[in-house]
């Protein structure tokens, strides 16, 4: 798989884990912030992916 490929799902799981996050909190549903942190670790895992050369 090509590392921009890599790169683009590591920002969408990002994203998905953040919205997924947001409407817990709005629902009011206790998750203690697991979505921000697996969003956090998704989008540095992309970045890293992004920054290492082939």
């Amino acid at each position: 798989m090509n590392n921009n490929w890599r790169v683009l799902i590591g920002i969408l799981l990002a994203a998905f884990f953040l919205g997924g996050e947001t409407v817990a909190k709005f629902m009011g549903v206790h998750t203690y912030s697991i979505g921000f942190i697996a969003a956090s670790v998704s989008f540095l895992g992309a970045i890293l992916l992004g920054a290492r050369r082939s």
